[in-house]
């Protein structure tokens, strides 16, 4: 039984079906502290809920030709996949749905932009904890911090021997 906040008592079975399916979006770079994030963000999860993984890539130089525009951001699209493909053998053994995706554009944008059209309830990202001089001259968390408007959830390079994220395990 589970106390409602209007006072009266409510079934486990009745609380646990008010309960709607998040999206989590998870930052990553390839980076043990970004694979660190994404073990956290299943650890987090229920079977209903679904993790976006995106990656962020920079644009192809637009000073090259239409061709060689498009043959540099094919690859620069490929090697981006293949950074996720790291991820693809824990993401078929969890139960929680689990989508990936690679966009242009720089990182704490990319996540804001990914989190507002998948009306996401969280960003999940790793924090390298480089310092208060590195963090000031603009990391990813801090600028998702500063910009984001949805709750954000930075997680510290010692985390996985902190929490023991079983994720990382697989």
């Amino acid at each position: 039984m589970s106390l409602s906040t209007n006072g009266t008592l409510r079934s486990a079975r009745a609380a646990t079906a008010t309960i709607r399916p998040r999206t989590l979006v998870v930052g990553y770079d390839g980076s043990d502290e970004a694979r660190v994030a994404f073990a956290v963000a299943i650890d987090r999860s229920q079977p209903s809920d679904r993790i976006v993984v995106v990656h962020a890539t920079a644009p192809a130089s637009h000073w090259l030709a239409p061709p060689s525009y498009q043959r540099a951001a094919e690859q620069i699209h490929q090697a981006a996949e293949r950074v996720l493909d790291e991820l693809r053998p824990i993401a078929e053994q969890v139960e929680t749905t689990i989508e990936f995706e690679v966009l242009e554009g720089s990182p704490a944008e990319v996540l804001i932009r990914v989190a507002t059209v998948r009306e996401a309830d969280e960003i999940v990202v790793g924090s390298r904890g480089r310092g208060r001089l590195r963090g000031a001259l603009g990391s990813v968390s801090q600028e998702l911090l500063r910009e984001a408007t949805h709750p954000v959830l930075v997680i510290g390079r010692d985390a996985a021997s902190v929490i023991g994220t079983p994720a990382l395990a697989s």
